[in-house]
């Protein structure tokens, strides 16, 4: 009992550092964008109208009317607006960094962040945000999920908003799992550029409900390629419209992701040849 309660407690010491670390990360990317602030304007002006170049099709939706595989146009904006929320987490967060990664192993950069006293893979993945893209999708998402619960009445409880925001969190680990895994095939090969890009345009299949498509592919993309794990688990749970299956798988999934994740990088380390070898 005492070696449990003396592992947890260094485990809650462990988080709350890299916590604390991490919050310094946001701080220090806020204050390199704000550095040049014409240049943050400028950006913020571009990803808002970016964004509503994207939202064009909720208004389609919207004046259309009709229901797409018995879902009605409220319940497709509560899609939407998840995907849309989950884009900042994985294009705010994520993103900047999986596509720095390449650099960082190809010219020995990683030297400089591996005698640091946390975990590598937590500084190579984690270190930088684009705060800009964050702050426009996860306002724009917060909104349209708010206007959908709302206009589908749906109860606002600790099960209801407890159970969308943990989905949330599972779809935040699954994303960061599915998209460094491309990445790290940069510690094998000399170029991953197109292996980046072609895993990047699989997050726009999240950009409407998974039920547009057909049986088979909703289930390769649930259990084989589970990108529609991301956007798609947390609206279908407030809905009620999730299978007992995919909620157990959903529980299974961000564990088996990170342990692979784990061990594809830790043998990707063996492989990493610095920059003074």
């Amino acid at each position: 009992m005492w070696r449990w309660g003396d592992r947890m407690n260094e485990l809650w010491r462990e988080i709350k550092k890299h916590w604390l670390i991490y919050r310094l990360f946001l701080k220090n990317s806020l204050m390199a964008q704000m550095e040049y602030r014409f240049n943050f304007i400028g950006n913020l002006a571009m990803e808002s109208g970016y964004l509503l170049v994207k939202l064009s099709y909720v208004v389609v939706v919207y004046r259309s009317g009709v229901s797409i595989h018995g879902l009605s146009p409220d319940e497709i904006l509560l899609f939407i607006g998840t995907f849309v929320f989950l884009t900042a987490v994985y294009a705010g967060l994520y993103m900047i960094n999986n596509f720095g990664l390449r650099g960082k192993i190809k010219d020995g950069d990683l030297d400089l962040i591996l005698t640091k006293p946390v975990s590598l893979q937590f500084m190579a993945t984690l270190r930088q945000a684009d705060l800009t893209i964050f702050s426009v999708d996860a306002l724009a998402g917060a909104v349209m999920v708010c206007i959908a619960w709302a206009r589908l009445s749906i109860p606002v409880n600790l099960v209801t908003v407890g159970g969308y925001l943990g989905f949330l969190g599972i779809s935040s680990v699954v994303s960061y799992c599915l998209f460094l895994l491309p990445q790290i095939l940069s510690f094998w090969l000399m170029n991953t550029s197109a292996i980046a890009e072609i895993t990047d345009s699989f997050w726009d299949f999240n950009n409407m409900p998974m039920d547009i498509y057909n049986r088979w592919i909703q289930q390769i993309g649930v259990f084989i390629l589970p990108i529609f794990v991301v956007t798609n688990f947390p609206p279908m749970f407030v809905l009620k419209k999730m299978p007992s299956v995919y909620l157990g798988w959903a529980l299974l999934l961000p564990f088996l992701l990170l342990g692979l994740v784990r061990l594809a990088w830790k043998r990707g380390l063996r492989n990493y040849s610095s920059a003074s070898s």
